[in-house]
């Protein structure tokens, strides 16, 4: 696999992608020409197309998961123990998630931000920020800290 693919966030789209690229894995064309290589080539051609279509798959769970107002308020419910009071909602912010077979799906969502410190002599501003969507499904790590510049 090399480049990311855009999430169509299709499934009738993605399957019938995934249906013509395997029929054309699956066409017994040159049979005296094949191989071990041959068949090789073929059966990691079809691993990859299989994991283009799980990559879609997820992208449009994960759309819907992002899309879902129960979904968000379930993932503030549950990382409220993770984040303290002084941190606060910052609208959307979008993100792009890599899933497998380099399916590259973008949402937006809901952020939390919280102000650490702000610094007279630098002219610094210390922030944290994090997708609760994310965190909640084990997908974003600790806050990522911004140092902004005034």
């Amino acid at each position: 696999m090399e480049k990311n693919i855009c999430a169509t966030l299709d499934l009738s789209k993605s399957l019938s992608n995934f249906s013509l690229e395997v029929s054309k894995c699956l066409e017994l064309t040159n049979i005296t020409e094949w191989n071990g290589k041959v068949f090789e080539e073929r059966e990691e051609k079809i691993r990859e197309i299989a994991l283009i279509l799980a990559g879609q798959c997820i992208a449009i769970l994960l759309y819907n998961l992002s899309q879902s107002q129960s979904a968000n308020q379930t993932a503030m419910d549950k990382t409220k123990g993770w984040w303290n009071g002084s941190m606060q909602k910052h609208g959307y912010r979008t993100r792009q998630i890599l899933t497998v077979g380099n399916v590259l799906v973008t949402l937006k969502l809901p952020y939390m931000v919280k102000i650490k410190s702000i610094s007279k002599a630098t002219n610094k501003i210390d922030i944290q920020e994090f997708c609760p969507l994310l965190k909640w499904l084990g997908m974003s790590s600790e806050p990522i800290p911004l140092i902004i510049f005034c």
